[in-house]
């Protein structure tokens, strides 16, 4: 039987053709051998493309998060990426910081200053004077100190600075001045006009170009600061000129005449300031609940710290007065300066 005939007849006829011709099959066999190599090369390099292709993600690996648009920054953490923004960054860094600094308790502003004796020096100490009791001895200032406290010049940002009179201060870029220049304030050889004025003069030293100020002198009516006359009152620069002229009108100030704080006080808040300055040595007439409403009331629409400094002879009594009340209402302080210590005029 021929070989072809042999491989159609199936495995028996196979058999006797080997049994017969075992030289026949077995180089039949031979040519057999490339077919199946060659197939089985083909199924392995299947196979191969295959694994190239499909990637199986290992067991355990970290599965990359959805990523919004902006840096975003890869960190290895035990041995696997995580993805975090700048954002993140920035929170976890100042996380970081605030378990890191040490615990310190907060010290919360009182809104009311505390009595000040301007023109005496520092008390020895157990002898504070009334008015101050709780104060150590070492927290009283002397009078070239408290006359210089109200002044730090302190930079808050670009667009703000830190100035003050008789040690309150305010913070800002508009200020406005609302001194009291009725005929009481001449008491004492004039030393309480004298030594506001000086005060309001050195605060505006703080001043920058880029802040405002407005001076505003009252007894029965108002006097604005307003070296542009016809033109009307406004909020003025601190550029050396501006303060220059406003130092020249502070110093004809002089005192004389009834008081009425509504007024002066109305007009400060139509200027829109951040921080007013009021002062005044009147007991009599005070402001009234409704004055003190409608102040309340305006300055709700401004946002204005209304800080008073209040003159009086003797040592502080201790009342919760409509000055102390009008600062407690509108985000400011209190300062009570005895008029009897102050230095004498120069």
């Amino acid at each position: 039987m021929s070989k072809a005939a042999a491989w159609q007849s199936g495995p028996h006829a196979m058999r006797e053709v080997a049994q017969s011709d075992p030289a026949q099959f077995a180089e039949a066999d031979t040519r057999r051998l490339p077919a199946w190599a060659l197939s089985a090369g083909l199924h392995l390099a299947i196979m191969l493309a295959l694994g190239l292709v499909v990637q199986v993600t290992p067991r355990g690996a970290a599965k990359e998060p959805d990523r919004t648009g902006g840096i975003v920054l890869v960190e290895q953490e035990s041995g696997e990426p995580r993805y975090f923004t700048e954002a993140d960054a920035a929170t976890e860094a100042a996380a970081a910081a605030t378990e890191a600094a040490p615990e310190s308790p907060l010290v919360a502003l009182p809104t009311e200053a505390p009595a000040v004796d301007v023109g005496s020096a520092l008390p020895l100490p157990g002898d504070l004077p009334s008015g101050v009791e709780g104060m150590t001895s070492g927290a009283l200032p002397n009078a070239a100190e408290l006359l210089q406290s109200g002044r730090p010049n302190r930079q808050v940002n670009p667009y703000q600075v830190e100035t003050g009179v008789f040690g309150v201060t305010g913070t800002g870029s508009k200020f406005v001045y609302v001194f009291d220049r009725s005929g009481s304030m001449n008491a004492f050889d004039g030393r309480p006009l004298a030594a506001a004025k000086a005060e309001l003069v050195k605060s505006l030293e703080s001043l920058d170009k880029i802040h405002q100020f407005q001076i505003i002198f009252y007894n029965d009516e108002p006097t604005i600061f307003n070296p542009f006359q016809p033109q009307r009152p406004k909020l003025m620069h601190g550029d050396s000129a501006t303060k220059g002229l406003a130092a020249e009108f502070v110093s004809k100030v002089s005192a004389d005449g009834g008081t009425r704080h509504l007024d002066a006080l109305k007009t400060a808040l139509a200027m829109n300031p951040d921080v007013i300055f009021f002062l005044t040595d009147a007991d009599e007439p005070q402001l009234t609940h409704s004055e003190l409403s409608e102040i309340r009331r305006r300055n709700a629409r401004v946002g204005a710290s209304i800080n008073t400094i209040e003159f009086g002879a003797g040592p502080f009594g201790g009342s919760f007065n409509f000055l102390v009340r009008l600062a407690t209402e509108n985000g400011g302080r209190h300062a009570y300066v005895d008029v009897t210590h102050l230095p004498p005029r120069s």
